[in-house]
């Protein structure tokens, strides 16, 4: 069909070198599938995951060219420094599930960093005074590739709990998209906050005000 399109649009071609390379051609797709079975069967190929884009609504990987806008646009790798605080603002602390989760060292609060290498000199935890930040429910993996997992609080903008929603280490794939909010929290309440921070000499550092963080990129 398409070679007698293009040759209605006067396109001149010499079909004579013409080939096809779908499974339309038997002989073609069998040999295809020969060279996959051969780099399986050696341990050259895996089947796995990787990271793309992912459409909520149609549940599943929106390519390129699947999109009415947006083409171009890949995922973007951010690294999570999970910094666990040491007590809650009173409007967190009334929640029994949070104070709960709190006393057994699994509340956290997310930050999206490109650069991790640095979180070794951490001295703050910047926060958006004026940001809405929601209290999460996830159930973690509890090691990178672990099937084990267990119940983790994050608090983070609600749009990173959503991209975090759709993603393995933190929901599993039958739950993907739900999320458990359990409390919401103004940035101004998070300042003063003192956390642990992962990898530091410090025993503690604080929440700080940052005007110019964007709750709709990174945490």
């Amino acid at each position: 069909l398409g070679e007698l399109d293009l040759k209605l649009f006067g396109l001149h071609v010499d079909w004579r070198r013409s080939f096809i390379t779908s499974s339309e051609n038997k002989y073609f797709d069998q040999f295809i599938r020969w060279q996959f079975y051969r780099l399986r069967d050696a341990g050259k190929i895996d089947f796995g995951r990787r990271a793309t884009i992912f459409a909520p609504t149609d549940r599943q990987a929106c390519a390129d060219h699947d999109r009415s806008a947006g083409e171009g646009v890949g995922p973007q790798e951010y690294t999570l420094i999970k910094l666990r605080p040491l007590e809650l603002p009173e409007s967190l602390a009334a929640v029994s599930r949070v104070q709960e989760m709190l006393d057994s060292s699994k509340v956290f609060m997310v930050a999206a960093t490109l650069r991790p290498e640095t979180m070794y000199g951490q001295t703050n935890c910047f926060v958006l005074p004026t940001g809405e930040y929601g209290v999460y429910e996830f159930n973690v993996c509890v090691h990178p590739g672990s099937k084990e997992r267990e119940s983790q609080v994050l608090i983070c903008s609600e749009r990173a709990a959503i991209n975090m929603s759709f993603q393995d280490p933190f929901t599993e794939p039958d739950n993907f998209g739900n999320l458990n909010l359990l409390a919401k929290v103004k940035g101004s309440e998070l300042i003063g906050l003192p956390v642990k921070a992962p990898k530091t000499p410090y025993e503690k550092v604080y929440c700080l005000p940052l005007l110019t963080i964007s709750m709709t990129k990174g945490t």
